[in-house]
């Protein structure tokens, strides 16, 4: 009497392992997308703070200030507790002001940059990031 066992073939679960590493790195590609995305978004507070400081600098003092670094920016009253994956800096022109934020070690090389231009408006629904590029 012979029973008749039946399991998988190496084959089998060769197939299986491989149709399943395929969709882990589906996945992760997804989710490293969905993660940049997540990142960039700490850029629209940050940016409405700084142009407000700018704002009330410029009507106090009628020019805007220039802030190379973090501590610069929290000198001029920004609030920076949400800025963990870029580091901002502003420059003055002479009728305007640019932010840049530069992304740290998760997108090295990756900037952002927003220049005011000539009519600025201060209110925090009117940030626009102009020029943007981030390695994918």
């Amino acid at each position: 009497m012979r029973r008749n066992i039946r399991g998988l073939t190496l084959i089998e679960l060769l197939v299986v392992v491989n149709i399943l590493a395929i969709l882990v790195g589906v996945t992760s590609i997804l989710y490293s997308e969905y993660g940049n995305e997540a990142r960039c978004t700490e850029i629209y507070p940050v940016f409405r703070h700084i142009i407000r400081s700018q704002g009330l600098y410029e009507i106090q003092y009628n020019q805007y200030y220039s802030a190379l670094n973090h501590d610069e920016l929290r000198a001029y009253g920004v609030d920076l507790s949400e800025a963990e994956y870029f580091n901002y800096s502003t420059f003055p022109d002479d009728s305007s002001f640019s932010i840049r934020a530069d992304a740290t070690d998760w997108a090295l090389g990756g900037w952002v940059l927003f220049n005011m231009g000539v009519d600025p408006h201060w209110s925090a629904d009117d940030v626009i990031i102009k020029t943007a590029w981030l390695p994918e």
